[in-house]
């Protein structure tokens, strides 16, 4: 007799298989579960649903209002200011120059060529003498020059050179007419660092005339080489904003002072302008108008200083080795000077003097101008003579007495 074992083989395979789906079902909902991937692959009938975020108005922070008393000091600066630009502003002056010049064209034929130049100047007296750089004036040395001075009310005056000095870069100009504004003149010696100061001026002519701006006093006693043979001492640094039409022009304190002639800018650098002390000004004007010229104490010299490239060009010119790094070339003696009597000559080398060195920055005209009326100073200088050889520099020495140069 056979078995059959076809039906109950049949369903054990399948209990077994229905068994074995409920096993897995449940592992595959404890690994969810427990591994934190239900969100992503559980459908999204069975997450539960996050509680909905209210929007909540936050109410920003408001600046602290200041009370009056607070305000009270910057309003104070802000009034100083006005009233600076106000008392001083009228006196403040744009200049204007105008020349000149006569030369030969392409065809040798006569032509005639114009400069124009622009500045700025502050009225110091009633009679209407102007202070102002020098530089503003000189123009390009021509003949004829032509200034026109111009007030903050419009008004046009012809102006007229009283006199200028170049070693100071100060000049005096003078107009004629009436009820002319003047500005007051402070003691420059009293200035402190990072006190506040005014710059008024004419940066760019006529549509930006009067311009106003503010700053601190950055430093005092600031030495400048202007050029090989000017070196300007003792200037008041500012980073009140200076620009080229402002030369000439007045920097004030906060009394409505004025405390220096601003004349010179750092093209490389932002915020850095310079200004003559007014103390030095006031002793300039009053000798230019009295003389029409500074008279100051000096050797009787014109000189060019001379550096390693100057000392190179001028072995090149004599076909002579200088036995010097730096000095100074005299060009021209005065005649009646201290310098003419010590037996000085044009192309002298100056190389010492009062037991000094002359380098090429070193500011002899300065050196001399602090010295007494009379004093003697040594000097050590190097002469070209004609020897046996060919040309030599000898070393000679001499005293020199200082005298006043006019």
């Amino acid at each position: 007799m056979k078995r059959k074992y076809g039906g109950s083989g049949l369903g054990f395979f399948f209990a077994l298989m229905l068994v074995s789906a409920i096993l897995g079902g449940f592992v595959v909902l404890l690994g969810l579960k427990y591994t934190d991937l239900g969100t992503a692959v559980v459908p999204q009938k069975i997450v539960e649903e996050e509680q909905p975020v209210v929007p909540q108005l936050v109410k920003a922070e408001q600046p602290a209002t200041l009370a009056p008393e607070q305000l009270k000091p910057a309003k104070a600066l802000e009034q100083a200011t006005i009233n600076v630009v106000k008392s001083v502003g009228p006196a403040v002056v744009m200049i204007t120059t105008r020349e000149q010049e006569t030369v030969l064209d392409f065809f040798f034929q006569p032509m005639t060529r114009e400069w124009s130049g622009l500045g700025s100047g502050v009225i110091f007296d009633k009679n209407g003498y102007i202070l102002t750089n020098n530089h503003v004036i000189a123009g390009r040395g021509s003949e004829t020059i032509q200034i026109t001075v111009v007030l903050s009310d419009g008004r046009h005056f012809p102006g007229k050179v009283v006199g200028a000095d170049p070693l100071t870069d100060l000049a005096v100009v003078k107009i004629d007419g009436r009820d002319l504004p003047v500005a007051r003149l402070g003691d420059s010696d009293r200035i402190q660092v990072g006190q506040l100061a005014v710059a008024i001026g004419n940066p760019l002519g006529e549509n930006l005339r009067n311009t106003v701006t503010m700053g601190v006093i950055s430093a005092v006693n600031r030495t400048l080489q202007i050029n090989a043979n000017q070196v300007m001492r003792g200037m008041i640094q500012t980073d009140a904003s200076i620009n080229p039409g402002n030369s000439g022009g007045p920097l004030l304190n906060t009394d409505g002072e004025v405390i220096g002639i601003n004349t010179a800018i750092v093209a490389q650098a932002q915020g850095i302008g310079f200004a003559i002390p007014i103390n030095t000004a006031k002793e300039v004007a009053k000798q230019l108008i009295a003389y029409g010229r500074v008279q100051r104490p000096g050797l009787g010299i014109t000189y060019k200083m001379l550096d390693e490239e100057g000392i190179a060009w001028l072995e090149s010119a004599t076909r002579a080795t200088v036995p010097a790094a730096g000095g100074a070339l005299i060009v021209e003696v005065n005649p009646g000077s201290g310098a003419e009597a010590a037996g000085l000559r044009p192309y002298d080398l100056l190389v010492q003097i009062a037991g000094q060195e002359i380098g090429p920055h070193f500011d002899l005209a300065g050196f001399v101008a602090g010295r007494r009326l009379g004093e003697r100073l040594s000097v050590v200088f190097y002469r070209l003579e004609r020897g046996t050889f060919g040309r030599t520099w000898r070393k000679m020495t001499a005293t020199v007495k200082v005298g006043l140069v006019r």
